[in-house]
């Protein structure tokens, strides 16, 4: 798992994260601390090996997913509460899934992608 540095997007900041999480049922403990513990208002998750059937709750924020089609893997962004935001469409995509997310800080859209 790796922290970003802070973005600045007009006057606000934004925080972000990353990881691979290689399945990451069992691991949410862990997810919860480390973002607790750096402020992390987005995080990109990759290879979540979630099912779409399965649930993705995390306190104080809200999850957003893309399913593989063909076999497991999967993405997600995870977007603190609070902060603007909304799915996008990642269209085109045969061989990759990719989840997409636009937040708005200080009036100016900002578009996240995790693949």
């Amino acid at each position: 798992m790796a922290s970003r540095p802070r973005i600045t997007v007009g006057y606000k900041v934004l925080s972000l994260a990353c990881w691979n999480t290689d399945e990451v049922r069992g691991k949410m403990l862990e997810l919860e601390h480390f973002l607790s513990q750096h402020g992390v208002d987005n995080c990109l998750l990759s290879e979540t090996f979630h099912m779409p059937d399965q649930a993705f709750r995390l306190a104080n924020y809200d999850c957003h997913r893309t399913h593989r089609p063909t076999a497991v893997g999967s993405t997600a962004i995870l977007v603190r509460r609070g902060i603007f935001h909304h799915s996008l469409l990642v269209p085109g995509l045969t061989q990759l899934e990719a989840t997409a997310v636009q937040v708005k800080l200080a009036g100016r859209q900002t578009k996240i992608l995790a693949d």
